[in-house]
């Protein structure tokens, strides 16, 4: 890697000696709500499959609570909470009652359809994948998680293809054909509706197994906790590493605990990436957790 750093918010050659994001040190990189974050490498104890937290009286509202480390008990930040965001919790609860209703959403379009086509009604059920409650949102959805994504995308075909069944007997009943147009109707409930349920159904275990949370222990200055991210990518050396930050740049809710940017080049791409380099003494003066 380019050993260059940054003084005054321009990168150089040689890294200033007091600065306290030191270019040959390590870095865990992580991700939080799809944004890269990193804190140095001497401050992190350990990374764990995240634990179960209890909850304290008066704990501040970031602290999700007390996990187990080590024969101890630790505090546990949601770092998602503390730079403004939704938690993972909340975001996954969400999700999966969401699904839920839109499970149901379309088992009710089934039996109306059902009901306008055999007892001769106008077909009035929404034939528009893109604009029922479920196509709203889906065509909205993002994530950074590769196997969620590939599972969403299975429901392009079916949901579609229930939605259009409408349309069809539409055009059955029109044309003289109501039997035929009940007989599809019957098929669709049986077929395409099951395959679009059982997506459904599966959302909960994917969500719990893919956005599972990592807590990284850390100890400042004697201070332990843990910190909450989605996702860990990397342990190593960054690029680039711009300190101070450069004055006028945006970091959100983060201000005062990004205090530097390093940046990192993946193998075989060109573009360099971003990472947001957090203080952590910061994270625990704020929070009131130091002794």
């Amino acid at each position: 890697m380019n050993q260059e750093a940054s003084e005054g918010g321009t990168l150089n050659q040689k890294t200033p000696k007091m600065s306290p994001f030191p270019i040959d040190g390590n870095y865990l990189v992580f991700t939080v709500n799809r944004r890269s974050y990193g804190v140095k490498g001497t401050d992190v104890v350990s990374v764990i499959n995240m634990p179960s937290a209890t909850a304290i009286p008066n704990m501040p509202g970031e602290m999700r609570g007390v996990i187990d480390f080590q024969d101890n008990g630790i505090p546990l930040l949601d770092l998602r909470l503390i730079f403004g965001d939704e938690s993972r919790v909340l975001e996954t609860d969400t999700l999966i009652d969401n699904m839920a209703q839109r499970r149901q959403d379309h088992i009710n379009w089934v039996n109306t359809l059902k009901d306008q086509v055999f007892n001769e009604k106008p077909i009035t059920v929404q034939t528009d994948p893109s604009k029922c409650k479920f196509g709203l949102w889906y065509d909205k959805f993002q994530t950074d998680n590769l196997n969620l994504r590939k599972y969403m995308d299975r429901f392009d075909e079916p949901h579609k293809a229930i939605h259009h069944v409408a349309i069809e007997a539409a055009e059955m009943v029109k044309a003289g054909r109501p039997e035929d147009a009940k007989k599809l109707v019957n098929e669709t409930e049986s077929g395409v509706l099951v395959r679009l349920l059982q997506l459904f159904d599966g959302i909960s275990e994917l969500v719990q197994r893919y956005l599972m949370e990592y807590a990284i222990a850390v100890e400042i200055e004697g201070n332990r906790f843990a910190v909450a991210v989605d996702d860990i990518n990397f342990f190593n050396t960054l690029d680039h590493i711009q300190h101070p930050l450069p004055s006028g740049i945006s970091t959100n809710g983060e201000a005062g605990i990004v205090q530097a940017i390093g940046r990192y080049q993946e193998e075989g791409k060109e573009d360099m990436n971003d990472v947001m380099l957090l203080d952590m003494d910061r994270i625990l003066n704020r929070t009131g957790l130091a002794n």
